[in-house]
């Protein structure tokens, strides 16, 4: 019993700590735009004119995941859309660590950062995929049913 009370407040605790750092870096984006915006087209993977609307898409997807992550319905929704989120991200930060780009980030602060140790800036995204993945798992596993079930026994014709 306490076990499972532990289990569940750990699990809780994981998806508001997660959903308030998704809201958290989008309120941040969300204040200063045209610095993700430059950060997009600073991958150099997307044409300019595709940079502002995917940074509005991805400051929205924040959003929905955090919300998500709040509310226990749309759990399983929102840990599925924000895996694929900071997978995107691993991806992004990888290929720029490979092509050797000097990458400005804004993604959990005001001021624009130079992005220099890649590893460990790939390494937090990872730590927070595997936490999403976690959710995700959480979020769609077997619980208890509420439902009468009755097992029938045809044994005896």
């Amino acid at each position: 019993m306490f076990r499972e009370k532990f289990v569940r407040a750990v699990f809780f605790a994981l998806r508001w700590g997660v959903g308030g750092f998704f809201l958290y870096t989008a309120s941040m984006k969300l204040l200063y735009v045209n610095r993700l915006q430059t950060t997009i087209e600073s991958f150099y993977i997307v044409p300019e004119s595709w940079s502002h609307p995917l940074a509005c898409l991805g400051i929205a997807c924040e959003i929905i995941v955090g919300i998500g992550l709040m509310i226990p319905r749309l759990c399983a929704g929102a840990a599925l859309l924000g895996s694929v989120l900071t997978a995107t991200f691993v991806g992004l930060f990888v290929q720029a660590w490979v092509r050797g780009l000097p990458i400005q980030c804004n993604c959990t602060s005001l001021e624009v950062q130079l992005v220099q140790n890649y590893p460990f800036e790939i390494a937090w995204r990872v730590a927070l995929f595997l936490a999403m993945l976690v959710i995700l798992w959480n979020a769609c596993r077997k619980t208890k049913t509420y439902f009468n079930v009755a097992r029938l026994d045809f044994s005896e014709m």
